[in-house]
């Protein structure tokens, strides 16, 4: 007798996805190798988990979900390369969770913590050496974004800034159960080795992104002057655009990811 398909659970936002072909893909955009650790996130059902069980020397899969949790951890139960944890991934640290500081990271990500699971993930130091996600293909477009597209943002700016980005396929939202009302891409995110940015820096990155595309319609000699939560002076701007050659009268949705980090790298107290 075939066993129930699990009912998804819409406060978690849980779709399947069913199509083993691509649940093969994505994981072959990973690129397995026998001594990698991967940490999977969202699990559920195991669409991802089953072909990658054997192929590492150790998965991790971590999965929110208590019966879906207790159902994996049952089948995957007596073996040493694969551990179910029941958690929320947003709560732990992925190199805890990993168990290890090199490690790969894959899931079907619920759309509804797409961007807290991405920042989850890059503030981690070290970080994992990549991720492939699951993503809401409006997500997606941000993130692989250039300046002067509409869809360019603050998160764009964010993780390009520290990683790498690639939308390497998209899925049907046919491929899914229940069927969602929006289609997916995959997304393969490569941080940055060594980091462009300090921490500190990091930190003023995203203060000045944030304060930035707020303001987006402006330009960016008055979004400077207006944002207090950079405490710049009228002088400060015009010296520090001057100082980086940067034009004051560009709009921040024309700004390249690369002069938002010299930005930032110049807003540091002891470089100004």
């Amino acid at each position: 007798m075939t066993p129930a398909r699990p009912r998804a659970k819409r406060s978690l936002s849980q779709n399947f996805l069913i199509d083993p072909n691509l649940q093969r893909k994505i994981v072959e955009a990973l690129d397995p190798e026998p001594a990698d650790i991967v940490l999977e996130i969202g699990a559920g059902t195991g669409a991802l988990t089953h072909h990658l069980a054997g192929r590492v020397a150790r998965l991790v899969a971590v999965e929110l979900d208590d019966a879906l949790a207790e159902s994996l951890a049952a089948e995957f139960e007596g073996r040493a390369d694969v551990q179910v944890v029941h958690a929320d991934a947003l709560e732990i640290a992925a190199e805890r969770l990993a168990g290890a500081p090199d490690y790969k990271v894959i899931g079907n990500i619920p759309y509804g913590i797409t961007t807290p699971i991405i920042f989850h993930l890059l503030d981690e130091r070290p970080r994992p050496r990549v991720i492939v996600l699951t993503v809401q293909r409006e997500v997606a477009d941000r993130l692989v974004a250039k300046p002067g597209n509409k869809t360019y943002g603050a998160l764009t700016a964010g993780v390009q800034a520290v990683a790498g980005v690639e939308a390497l396929f998209k899925i049907s939202r046919q491929a899914f159960r229940p069927v969602p009302d929006v289609d997916s891409t995959v997304v393969r995110i490569v941080p940055k080795r060594p980091p462009p940015l300090s921490p500190a820096e990091e930190e003023k990155f995203r203060t000045l992104t944030r304060a930035a595309f707020s303001r987006r319609r402006k330009q960016l000699q008055k979004v400077l002057r207006q944002a207090p939560e950079l405490g710049l002076s009228s002088p400060q701007v015009d010296s520090l655009l001057s100082d980086l050659r940067i034009d004051p009268a560009t709009r921040p949705d024309a700004l390249p990811v690369a002069d938002y980090i010299r930005l930032a790298a110049a807003l540091q107290p002891d470089r100004r």
